[in-house]
């Protein structure tokens, strides 16, 4: 992985944002699945989120959880980031991509779940076929639409009063400009935020978080990305919100960087973030089904319409 997380740290912080969800809902069956065969949702995730945010992992599982999936997490090619995207060397764009295509078909998984990084999400499912030469059978989504999924069909009920502090949504390049993705995260916030105030102008006109390009990944680039984020502090500052929410680490970074220059009285936020927060759970939480075989895919009680 693009972060250099050793095999048992990745390992030992699913475990421990596992036993934190048991403990915080008082809840046993909760689990952070590994190398389940056969299951219907395979996770993967930006290295950032195990070294840096494993919270994010945590929350996502819950929502997994509570509406009842069967899904797991891969031991190898669970890193979805690719920096042949930003070098623009294909050939190691495809060979990156290839290492989640290759665990989705050793795991039998029904479906690849992209969590909220912009260039993981063009990396891994719009760009990585053609980049690896393959005909990847398998389909793959953004988080974003299924936890919207989830809300609409009943198998997730949120409180959006949970979250009623005003927010705003900042779209990410990648998952923006590059594949389309502008309409699910606007339908996810208005069904888990009391207030969404959009800002002008957005969608695949937006002003970039100042990290985009790989220049995040450049210290020396620093004083000219903050400095050319003064037209994204003046786009945030006018929307009066309190919260900018955005689908991608880099975009996370970048926009955490102008607030704190540019002294702005604004939170940075991911949708998963705020649809873990707005969960209402049920009195009656998971179970653990098991295959005869002892291998399983965990999920959890869907209790619909409660």
């Amino acid at each position: 992985n693009q972060m250099g997380v050793l095999p048992e740290e990745y390992l030992e912080t699913l475990q421990w944002m596992e036993e934190e969800l048991q403990s915080e809902y008082n809840d046993p069956s909760i689990k952070i699945p590994v190398d389940q065969p056969d299951c219907d949702v395979m996770y993967t995730i930006n290295p950032r989120e195990v070294k840096y945010d494993p919270r994010t992992i945590a929350e996502a599982a819950a929502i997994f959880h509570f509406a009842g999936e069967k899904w797991t997490m891969p031991s190898v090619g669970w890193d979805q980031t690719n920096f042949g995207l930003f070098n623009g060397d294909d050939e190691f764009g495809g060979a990156v991509a290839r290492r989640v295509y290759d665990a989705a078909v050793r795991l039998r998984a029904k479906k690849v779940v992209i969590s909220e990084c912009g260039h993981g999400y063009r990396s891994t499912r719009c760009e990585g076929p053609n980049w690896s030469g393959l005909d990847v059978t398998v389909p793959m989504e953004s988080s974003v639409i299924t936890m919207l999924r989830y809300i609409q069909e009943g198998r997730l009920r949120v409180d959006k009063t949970k979250n009623s502090i005003p927010v705003t949504y900042h779209d990410s390049c990648n998952a923006a400009r590059s594949c389309g993705l502008t309409e699910e995260p606007r339908e996810l916030l208005n069904l888990a935020c009391t207030e969404f105030r959009e800002m002008y102008p957005n969608r695949a006109e937006n002003y970039c978080c100042t990290g985009g390009g790989g220049a995040m990944s450049m210290s020396e680039y620093a004083p000219r990305r903050l400095k050319s984020a003064k037209i994204k502090a003046e786009q945030l500052k006018a929307t009066g919100a309190k919260i900018v929410v955005t689908s991608c680490h880099n975009c996370v970074d970048g926009l955490f960087d102008l607030i704190r220059h540019y002294k702005l009285d604004m939170q940075v936020r991911q949708l998963v973030n705020l649809v873990a927060n707005a969960l209402v759970v049920p009195e009656k939480t998971g179970r653990e089904m098991q295959a005869p075989s002892g291998e399983q895919c965990v999920h959890g009680d869907r209790q619909v319409g409660q």
